[in-house]
């Protein structure tokens, strides 16, 4: 039997241990654990995240009864990692101990708010506005597609069927990751860069480790170390602010505004997206928001977007 290296096993215990393993049916009830499972036993299976409510949308009783609650789900666990996240009232009601005194119950109840706080946060990563919503991701996390719901969906096969339409796009984006650790360190530059790209900014959130990578092996190529280095903050700081955060949002485009190996276009963007998110948050700050903005211009003072930060600025003063 092959030996375990110890950061593998290490990594496999905290699994283990720090999070839930899958329901009676075979799902993950949280998006980060199938990720993590699926990093630590190096299963290649995509994920398809489940979005219900049940007891308050028809449509979402009538799927986890007929589709994930058949005998025969376990053909579409077995092909994907399935994370099934329930927003219904039976799940806020399991944020809370019957019994304060009842230690165990109060744990319980403690792991499943935590629980609840992650799925809230990826269903606003998502932007998941209806339920019952399917998403299919890589089994990295990376977004693949929004997954149309069919009315029709009476069983796990047919449930089956419908993802396996998505396999021309699925297979298009895995194609894409595996070439991101492709031999070279150019060959992967170019990949993620091509993901990046590729991929619509509502869910580049879901590539923060994938920016993290391209920002090392950018090296000395600054144009691109300041298009990681935005992405990664943007990524950071959408992912606070969705969390309830905002303060933390704003500070980390204004820390990436001093960074000294910076186009002077990606600071400017910096200092903008400081003082948008400043004002959605506490509008009350008038001057720090005039402050961020003017910074803003004068770091790239000829940019095709200076001129409207401008007026932004004269517009918020009443020039």
């Amino acid at each position: 039997m092959k030996k375990l290296s110890f950061i593998v096993f290490i990594t496999l215990l905290l699994v283990s241990c720090a999070r839930p393993a899958r329901d009676s049916y075979g799902c993950y009830r949280d998006f980060e654990s199938a990720v993590m499972s699926g990093t630590a036993s190096g299963s290649g299976r995509n994920i398809i995240v489940i979005a219900t409510m049940e007891g308050s949308d028809e449509q979402s009783g009538e799927f986890l009864q007929k589709v994930v609650r058949d005998s025969g789900f376990s053909a579409v666990t077995e092909q994907y990692s399935v994370v099934l996240m329930d927003f219904s009232k039976k799940a806020y009601d399991a944020t809370v101990a019957a019994d304060a005194e009842d230690k165990k119950a109060v744990k319980i109840a403690a792991q499943n708010e935590e629980i609840l706080n992650r799925n809230i946060l990826t269903a606003k990563l998502l932007n998941i506005s209806t339920t019952p919503s399917f998403y299919l991701l890589s089994k990295e996390g990376c977004f693949i597609t929004n997954v149309d719901y069919i009315d029709e969906i009476n069983s796990p096969q047919e449930f089956l069927n419908l993802l396996s339409s998505y396999q021309e796009k699925t297979e298009a984006v895995n194609a894409l990751i595996a070439r991101c650790s492709s031999a070279s360190s150019q060959e992967k530059l170019q990949a993620i860069e091509e993901l990046y790209d590729s991929t619509e900014s509502l869910y580049r959130p879901f590539l923060l480790d994938f920016i993290t990578k391209a920002i090392k092996l950018a090296s000395s190529d600054v144009n691109k170390k300041s298009k990681f280095l935005l992405a990664r903050t943007d990524a950071q700081s959408t992912r606070a602010f969705l969390g309830g955060n905002a303060d933390a949002a704003v500070a980390g485009y204004v820390n990436l505004a001093a960074e000294k190996n910076l186009t002077a276009e990606a600071r400017q963007q910096a200092w903008y997206m400081a003082a948008y998110l400043l004002a959605m948050s506490d509008a009350s700050q008038y001057e720090v928001i005039i402050t961020y903005l003017q910074n803003a211009v004068e770091a790239a003072p000829e940019s095709a977007d200076a001129a409207s930060i401008q007026r932004a600025i004269n517009e918020i003063s009443g020039k």
